[in-house]
């Protein structure tokens, strides 16, 4: 995706991440939160076809199942006692509870493994260098080692395969021989590329007052139109989370799951705060298959 949303200005883009991380965390229905997680499914096959999520998803669904898992199994309050397990009660408040929190967690990571493919190196530099330059470097550093630690440690591997050395094979003190020279190689790369990008920043003036900046990112008024949106849509969410829509009562009585009356024109707000993105994309679309057709 190298046009449409991303091209919005880099406030833009965070206003939206933390407005979205918001609405998420205030939104404790599990209506709200399984459609959060479809429509950021969504995005991320736009942003990037699910490349990132289908590295991720075993990591997902091992996590999401264990705090669904957990929290029954931990908490036993609640008055719909649903099944004894080991002279423990299993409720169904806990149960709805626990995929509350698997929701949740699940969605937040959805919408953070975007993060990087939209907010590059260069538009977190341009949010955060002016305020915190030093703790703005650490962070995109630290961010774009995780990719790249990945990408580096299967060419590592695919080297050592290649001389016959394997992680897989062979007694238990040679593969641990074999690990620890493998994470011995990626560190060492690694720290060496840290050292190599604070030279090339210390002396490209990174920090220094009044400096230029090579991505002159300016305030256009659709990007002021976004901010307005996005700012108008979180606060309708957090108004209706006040007012009780979008959080599911558990005590003393717990609701049922299926939204009613209000809640549904909150729901449909909350969809369109998380589905900012692939709305801006579709309309880019729209316009790019009107001018085709046009020409």
């Amino acid at each position: 995706m190298n046009h449409g949303f991303r091209t919005l200005h880099p406030v833009v883009l965070l206003t939206y991440y933390l407005a979205t991380t918001i609405a998420i965390t205030i939104n404790r229905h599990p209506f709200f939160l399984f459609f959060t997680v479809l429509v950021l499914i969504l995005f991320n096959w736009v942003c990037d076809r699910g490349k990132t999520m289908k590295w991720w998803w075993r990591f997902f669904v091992l996590f999401g199942l264990l705090l669904f898992l957990l929290n029954p199994l931990l908490n036993h309050r609640g008055q719909h006692v649903l099944i004894y397990l080991f002279n423990q009660p299993i409720t169904m408040e806990a149960v709805v509870q626990g995929a509350i929190n698997a929701l949740t967690f699940v969605a937040l990571l959805l919408l953070f493994i975007t993060f990087p493919r939209i907010i590059d190196s260069s538009k977190f530099l341009f949010l955060f260098s002016g305020v915190f330059p030093k703790w703005g470097l650490l962070a995109m550093l630290s961010v774009r080692f995780v990719p790249l630690f990945r990408i580096r440690l299967e060419e590592i591997i695919a080297v050592q395969r290649a001389r016959g050395i394997s992680l897989t094979t062979g007694t238990v003190r040679a593969r641990l021989k074999n690990g620890f020279a493998l994470v011995h190689s990626l560190l060492t790369w690694s720290l060496e590329d840290g050292i190599q990008t604070a030279d090339s920043m210390a002396a490209r003036g990174y920090g220094l007052k009044q400096r230029s900046r090579y991505n002159p990112y300016r305030l256009h008024p659709s990007d002021i139109f976004a901010i307005g949106t996005i700012a108008g849509l979180l606060a309708l969410t957090i108004f209706g989370s006040w007012l009780g829509d979008g959080v599911l009562t558990m005590t003393p009585v717990i609701e049922p799951v299926y939204l009613t009356g209000r809640e549904w024109t909150f729901f449909i707000i909350h969809t369109l705060l998380v589905g900012f993105p692939v709305i801006v994309e579709i309309k880019e679309e729209a316009q790019w298959f009107y001018w085709k057709q046009k020409n």
